[in-house]
């Protein structure tokens, strides 16, 4: 198999992946917020829920922007999973069983995203022997 076609279709595997990702995520943010923000009878939402939406959005908002920028979709991906995941443990407390659940979720989220950014490399770096493209 050639260098072209393993990135490419190493690239095509992580846009099809974020995309069941961004779907997924996606009815999670759309529940969270009908459930924080259309409840008026329960006044608005604490500051920590209005960033973890943000964060939330910004996920899914890489996982679909990576379709058309890898490397920014990726990057955006990336550090908003960081930021979501992280402030969901750090909220639910380090020791309480769910941190091991939310790792996970971030361990597969970035998958995508870290798969784009080596694509992306990979494009950018000259394979081994071969002249650079002018």
């Amino acid at each position: 198999m050639n260098r072209e076609l393993l990135i490419g279709s190493l690239s095509w595997t992580a846009r099809i992946f974020a995309l069941g990702l961004a779907l997924f995520w996606g009815a999670f943010f759309v529940e969270h917020l009908r459930e924080w923000f259309l409840r008026v009878e329960h006044g608005l939402p604490p500051a920590r829920v209005w960033f973890a939406q943000a964060a939330h959005l910004a996920v899914v908002a890489g996982l679909i922007g990576l379709w058309r920028w890898e490397h920014w979709g990726a990057v955006l991906s990336l550090v908003a999973s960081l930021v979501f995941f992280g402030g969901l443990v750090v909220m639910s407390g380090p020791r309480s069983g769910n941190s091991a659940i939310l790792l996970g979720f971030l361990a597969v989220t970035i998958v995508p995203g870290v798969i784009s950014l080596i694509c992306w490399h990979a494009r950018k770096t000259p394979s081994v022997g071969v002249a650079p493209r002018s």
